[in-house]
């Protein structure tokens, strides 16, 4: 035991933060082409199936990088390859950005935040299935270094990887225009405000702007519908609710892990009194704008947990510089110790049952139930719609689409629903009077607005698909023979 203590405290600070990725690394590759896409990875590998400029749900990274792969490979394991590079990558610039901004601290102060980014159960699960937030956390944290880089020495260079920061940043996810915001903070706070006389910031807005050309000439050709759509998801018809908003927060909690959370929130409370610090208020600036806006829309409506992955990710420097220096107390260590050990449960649990699903559970309460028996079904759907003369699968909405699209393609699949989607865009959208397969899962069953069968004229049950694990039913899925749609 000495021994490996004394291996471990050899090691080199930058040697210990690269075996904590490669682990996590390794874990990822071992289980991630064992289960089903998830709704959302479908979505964007069906993206990679149809080069565009931009599109309905997001700009058009994820699904120009799903491009290069598709041709050469569709599985589940190639369609996630890029997610584990940027989550390398991710953590790489993480550790350089927590260098710069504390130069005088302890270099194991770097390896901490690492090792905190990849304790979230959250990256876990982002870090081996693309999303937007994976290209977004790595070029917002590139940009991030580059903007620290022009503000202290001001050489043209920093300012155009600045650029190209902003720019790739923002064809990955809306997000990014928080970005903006902690440039401009960071303007005001350091009082830099006579860089703006020098050509490198308007060499980075040009480069940016013209990088973001792609979503602003799609929205152009579509109406700016996908600009209409992300303010209506923003601002939606509700009064803000404390109870919403606690809820989210409480989901954050665990999602990310106890310690991101805690220390976190002391960081930020205590951060005024340490802004005499550049690395502190660097942080801050480029956390709070995406944590408060998230934060105010969870209480208006519901959000998922990693849609703030860019904020605690650009705490986190801050947030181990915080826990380096309080390390000798005791609330601190106990803190930091009942995380980690929360977070390693988690993740030894969420890797096992994803290679093989060993825990018990009752029917349909499966933890990766949704995960489970979509390729089958959209199979099963496929050949009923073949044999009633290739007529379409229809869904009740985007989220069971996305799945079905991708395992049944190319077969048209229809969304029975009165929204304008990414999904008109691609398969048209349903006509009224027209027929086909309708697929509705389990969990639908009971809210035919909403599995599409109150819809049409008339739905006649074909048949079921049972997936099971331990001979438990885990998924059902039901397949009805619909006419008449109503529109």
């Amino acid at each position: 035991m000495d021994s490996i203590k004394g291996r471990l405290t050899s090691l080199s600070p930058a040697t210990l933060a690269f075996g904590v990725v490669a682990l996590t690394t390794l874990l990822h590759l071992l289980v991630m082409g064992r289960f089903d896409l998830s709704v959302d990875e479908a979505h964007y590998a069906l993206y990679g199936l149809n080069p565009d400029w931009s599109y309905f749900d997001h700009p058009p990274m994820v699904g120009w990088m799903q491009a290069l792969v598709v041709p050469v490979a569709q599985s589940e394991f190639a369609l996630r390859l890029w997610a584990v590079v940027l989550g390398i990558g991710s953590s790489a610039l993480l550790f350089r950005l927590t260098r710069v901004l504390f130069p005088e601290s302890s270099p194991w102060t770097a390896t901490l935040a690492v090792a905190l980014l990849n304790s979230a159960i959250i990256y876990q699960l982002v870090s081996m299935a693309l999303v937007p937030e994976d290209p977004l956390l790595f070029f917002a944290l590139l940009a991030a270094w580059m903007l620290y880089r022009a503000l202290q020495q001001g050489r043209l260079i920093d300012w155009i990887g600045l650029g190209i920061g902003f720019g790739l940043a923002g064809l990955s996810k809306y997000t990014a225009v928080t970005l903006v915001m902690s440039a401009l903070v960071l303007l005001v706070w350091e009082r830099r405000w006579y860089v703006l006389r020098t050509p490198g910031p308007w060499v980075a807005m040009v480069i940016a702007s013209l990088l973001i050309f792609p979503v602003l000439y799609w929205n152009l050709q579509h109406d700016w519908m996908s600009f209409r759509y992300q303010m209506g998801h923003g601002v939606p018809n509700r009064h803000w609710s404390l109870l919403r908003f606690s809820r989210a927060e409480l989901i954050q909690f665990f999602a990310y892990a106890p310690a991101i959370v805690i220390f976190g929130v002391w960081a930020v409370v205590r951060g005024w009194r340490d802004r005499h610090h550049a690395g502190v208020r660097f942080s801050l600036a480029l956390a709070l704008p995406v944590l408060l806006l998230m934060g105010w829309g969870a209480g208006l409506e519901e959000t998922l947990p990693h849609w703030t992955l860019l904020g605690w990710a650009g705490l986190l420097p801050l947030v181990a510089w915080r826990v380096v220096n309080g390390w000798p107390s005791r609330w601190v260590r106990a803190v930091t110790w009942g995380s980690a050990f929360y977070s390693l449960v988690m993740v030894v649990l969420l890797h096992s049952l994803l290679l093989k699903p060993w825990l018990p559970f009752e029917e349909y309460r499966h933890p990766l139930g949704d995960l489970l028996g979509w390729r089958a079904a959209a199979q099963q759907a496929e050949a009923l719609a073949d044999a009633h003369g290739g007529v379409p699968i229809f869904v009740g909405n985007w989220s069971l689409g996305s799945r079905i699209a991708w395992y049944a393609r190319p077969h048209r699949v229809v969304v029975a629903d009165d929204r304008i989607d990414q999904f008109d865009l691609w398969y048209g959208s349903p006509v009224k009077g027209e027929g086909g397969i309708l697929i509705v899962p389990d969990n639908y069953e009971s809210r035919p607005d909403v599995s599409g069968t109150a819809l049409f004229d008339k739905c006649v049950l074909l048949g079921e698909l049972n997936k099971k694990l331990d001979a438990k039913t885990v998924h059902r899925f039901s397949f009805y023979d619909c006419n008449g749609y109503r529109g």
